[in-house]
């Protein structure tokens, strides 16, 4: 029984499974048959499929990192400077954005911090 990935009636991917695999999975799709289409199986198989697909694009075209996100919007709203919704969406995007302001901000921090040290002393 081959398995197809199909986007968009364009573009089909083979989806290699031993014959363990297949055997295991023919049962489970009888299972859910069985249970008049289990969809709480359905539901874990798409999440699984979601998250190995994004886990195999490119390092750019993956979500950026928490870390990424926050230090973007501290360096947006530090410098006053619109952050691109695309840095939200891809880390190539997220790291370009700080690869660009990370100087400004960590200059802009310093003004800040020294200007509050002479205001203390």
């Amino acid at each position: 029984m081959p398995l197809q990935l199909v986007f968009e009636d364009q573009w089909s991917i083979r989806v290699p499974m031993d014959d363990r695999l297949e055997e295991a999975l023919g049962v489970q799709r009888e299972r859910a048959c069985r249970d008049e289409f289990d969809l709480a199986f359905v539901e874990r198989l798409s999440e699984c499929f979601a998250n190995s697909l994004a886990a195999c694009l490119d390092i750019d075209l993956q979500l950026p990192t928490d870390s990424q996100v926050k230090y973007a919007m501290d360096i947006a709203r530090e410098l006053g400077v619109s952050l691109p919704a695309d840095a939200l969406r891809f880390r190539g995007a997220a790291h370009d954005f700080i690869d660009r302001f990370e100087s400004a901000f960590r200059a802009s921090r310093e003004r800040r911090r020294r200007m509050t040290g002479l205001a203390d002393g």
